[in-house]
């Protein structure tokens, strides 16, 4: 038996799991093209980020390789289902919240990644660290009243990550330096800060996308005969993609950028 018929043989699959926001699809500063078409909203309900006609191209791609596309991304649940591109939303399985939430394809908390983490991590624990290192960081900057806004996320019950985002009329590259030199003098062992412009996340142990991709692809049983996409732009997506076939790289990603 050749090689292709052992393939064909054993039904491989094909599987990309892909970042969304600067990826797929990206917030447009000007002019919109007429190629590009929108695919998410705010919550004002207005177009706020859109596809170019090259991501178009990629995604319809993997549509017509019949490809088990999965997200993986930073958004929340809610901002996650602001996407209007049916071959994102209408999927099998979505890692959102940095990777601290796998949904089923009824956009609820999947049931088994809700045992793994009871398991694994104590969620109350942590919880709790979070809510401690929230009000810290919430006194801290509006002391010294820097424009910075703090949350602490929670998705589907789980507290997420912390998100804090400068001001626009105060987020000077400067200012960026400062808060993330700051933040990363702050942060408690085992947490992970992630920044991007203005915006940074810090992140608990269990908000890794690399840790939602390995245990998505150990339940779907992803195997040798399997073929596996990676796609991102961010340095938070490069250890999920790393253990990839294939990483797709868009040409102006973070990755490509100095720290």
């Amino acid at each position: 038996m050749s090689p292709m018929e052992v393939l064909t043989k054993n039904n491989e699959r094909l599987f990309v799991f892909t970042d969304l926001d600067d990826t797929l699809f990206a917030s447009v500063k000007g002019q919109v093209s007429e190629h590009m078409i929108p695919s998410t909203v705010g919550v004002n309900g207005q177009p706020y980020a859109y596809s170019s006609v090259q991501q178009q191209k990629l995604l319809n791609v993997m549509i017509k390789s019949d490809a088990i596309i999965i997200p993986v991304t930073g958004r929340r649940s809610s901002s996650f289902l602001n996407c209007k591109l049916p071959a994102i939303t209408n999927t099998d399985y979505a890692i959102v919240s940095h990777g601290a939430v796998i949904l089923d394809n009824k956009h609820q908390l999947l049931d088994e990644w809700k045992v793994f983490l009871e398991q694994q991590f104590s969620l109350q624990l942590w919880h709790n660290k979070l809510v401690e290192l929230y009000e810290k960081l919430s006194h801290y900057f509006e002391v010294i009243n820097s424009g910075v806004r703090v949350r602490l996320i929670i998705d589907h019950g789980i507290s997420t990550y912390l998100c804090l985002k400068i001001n626009k009329d105060y987020a000077d590259a400067k200012k960026m330096v400062q808060v993330n030199d700051y933040l990363e003098s702050t942060l408690p062992k085992e947490m992970f800060l992630h920044a991007n412009g203005r915006n940074f996340a810090i992140l608990p142990p269990y908000a890794r996308k690399k840790v939602a991709v390995d245990f998505l692809k150990k339940m779907m049983n992803v195997g040798e005969l399997d073929t596996v996409f990676a796609m991102g732009d961010s340095h938070s997506d490069l250890p999920f993609m790393q253990d990839s076939d294939f990483l797709i790289v868009p040409q102006q990603a973070q990755i490509f950028k100095q720290e």
